[in-house]
């Protein structure tokens, strides 16, 4: 993959907005359109989670998807070069202050959010507007190289990266109560679980899904509120980022309630703009065990 991004992506990256997103526009249609990339994973994700919606107004989402992935895949080659003056300004934050006001009580906090809209650009924006560390964990690549290139490119104007198999013995350092700097904690928390039998299962999009406990897991044990981001798309190119309290008292709530809120502001978000989460990728590769319960949405 060297040759890959030193040849094609790092060359590519340097071309301005403008000429990114018409080759956008040629690899959405050439991909999506007409090489089929992962069409049986898009439809059958769509089909299976708006059952009640006709085939026409599913094959429209679909297809307003692959201009925004084009547009994603454009946007994310672009943060391997570009300035922290052109890109912040396409990330407009709102709510920044519900964080400040955890900050000045002394307070860690939990972010939590999923991928809808353009995350990538959330990465690298979203440590400037904040007083708190902004830390993100994270699942290591498979490639060496292409796991340092996008860490290189995520962490370049703040973010912190910590592995997911680091994250325990890191958050023994830097989360106790009286640790500085305060630590926003970021977990993309809609992927898949590796292991089903020890996920958090629930009721999502009319499917069985299964969910990392991790988000929650941190909250509680460390005490810390969790903010929910989301992320708005409002023209090409620009984004909103607004946040919204959780909890500001994990430890008070029932076992997976935390889960459950989140799981709530994320399929709303969804459902206002179906066009713009990661139909993409196989949410529901794994069914679920005999022995794992099915939790309700509502407490």
């Amino acid at each position: 993959m060297k040759w890959v991004y030193r040849l094609v992506l790092l060359p590519v990256s340097r071309l301005p907005y403008g000429a990114l997103y018409a080759l956008s526009s040629v690899l959405s249609f050439l991909a999506l359109r007409v090489g089929g990339y992962r069409r049986a994973v898009i439809r059958g994700n769509l089909d299976r989670s708006f059952p009640d919606q006709p085939g026409k107004e599913r094959r429209r989402i679909e297809r307003a998807f692959g201009k925004h992935f084009g547009d994603l895949v454009v946007e994310a080659i672009k943060h391997f070069s570009v300035s922290e003056a052109t890109v912040a300004p396409r990330m407009r934050y709102e709510g920044t202050e519900l964080l400040d006001a955890f900050h000045d009580a002394g307070r860690h906090v939990v972010i939590a959010g999923g991928h809808q809209n353009n995350w990538e650009l959330y990465a690298v924006t979203a440590d400037r507007p904040l007083r708190h560390q902004v830390t993100a964990i994270y699942k290591r690549l498979s490639d060496a190289f292409m796991d340092g290139v996008m860490r290189q490119s995520r962490e370049r104007f703040g973010l912190k990266m910590i592995p997911t198999l680091e994250a325990k013995a890191w958050a023994q350092k830097h989360l106790a109560p009286d640790a500085e700097p305060k630590q926003a904690v970021v977990f993309g928390f809609d992927q898949s679980p590796a292991n089903p039998a020890k996920s958090w299962w629930t009721t999502f999009l009319h499917q069985e899904t299964a969910w990392y406990w991790g988000m929650e897991q941190f909250a509680r044990t460390h005490d810390m509120p969790v903010v929910f981001g989301h992320i708005r798309k409002e023209r090409r190119g620009h984004y909103v980022c607004r946040y919204e309290v959780v909890t500001d008292a994990p430890r008070q709530l029932p076992e997976g309630d935390i889960l459950r809120r989140c799981i709530d502001l994320l399929e709303a978000d969804i459902r206002r703009e179906p066009e713009h989460w990661l139909w993409t990728h196989k949410r529901w590769k794994h069914r679920r065990p005999e022995t794992s319960p099915l939790n309700p949405r509502t407490p």
